[in-house]
């Protein structure tokens, strides 16, 4: 049985350290624990997530392709059902970036004896990058993925030390250091979104409604440096 990731699983998957074991951390129906194994990009997965329905799902599915002895099903909160060591690959994907910061925070015996992270944030990219590299990950590589009429970010972080400013760590610092070839026209779609929002507030009042309106005119602007080519990350100034 053949496994089609969309774009977004499948920008995961390619960043999964290979021939090592992984773990796929909400893994809902366990399609990318089944893609990575099928695939012979690994030797084992533990597949995980905290609601017993999806859980049932990827069991299913682990039972229907015999791979039960590659794949490990698991029920639990993040990163609780690993012992220290156990993978070389943690995958979190499908979650939003204060969940995921939440996640690996709670476990750092974990975390400390894991090689590589992939993470891709639904939203609050920002929170995760600074995370990393508050507690010395580095990102290694980061990749963009227009997917069912969303973008996506994918981030691969290994143990390193790593600086960042705002600007990098809400839109990344290796997708604008070597502008991927998405940015632009996600980067113009944040832009059109947050213009639409800030004509919506023009005729509104309030203390609280014109400190958002300020904080998204300055986040727009931020936007057209990138554009403009104005901002020059570290390295190309």
């Amino acid at each position: 049985m053949q496994i089609q990731l969309g774009k977004r699983m499948a920008a995961a998957a390619a960043l999964v350290l290979e021939g090592k074991p992984v773990a796929d951390i909400g893994t809902d129906h366990a399609y990318l624990p089944v893609y990575l194994i099928v695939n012979d990009l690994c030797p084992n997965v533990v597949a995980s997530d905290v609601a017993r329905g999806p859980l049932a799902s990827a069991t299913q599915l682990v039972e229907l392709l015999s791979l039960t002895k590659k794949i490990d099903v698991r029920l639990g909160e993040g990163l609780e059902i690993l012992q220290p060591g156990e993978v070389s690959t943690i995958c979190i994907t499908g979650m939003g970036g204060l969940t995921i910061r939440e996640i690996l925070q709670n476990s750092p015996d974990v975390l400390a004896q894991t090689e590589r992270l992939v993470l891709q944030p639904q939203r609050n990219a920002a929170a995760v990058r600074t995370f990393l590299a508050e507690r010395g990950w580095k990102i290694i590589k980061e990749d963009l993925v227009y997917d069912s009429g969303f973008y996506y970010v994918v981030i691969a972080s290994e143990h390193g030390e790593m600086e960042l400013d705002e600007i990098e760590a809400e839109y990344g610092p290796l997708l604008l250091a070597e502008p991927h070839s998405l940015l632009k026209q996600y980067l113009e779609l944040k832009l059109s979104d947050m213009q639409a929002i800030i004509d919506h507030l023009a005729n509104k009042t309030g203390k609280e409604v014109e400190a958002r309106r300020q904080g998204l005119i300055a986040e727009t602007q931020t936007i057209q440096r990138i554009l403009y080519g104005d901002y020059k990350p570290k390295g190309r100034e």
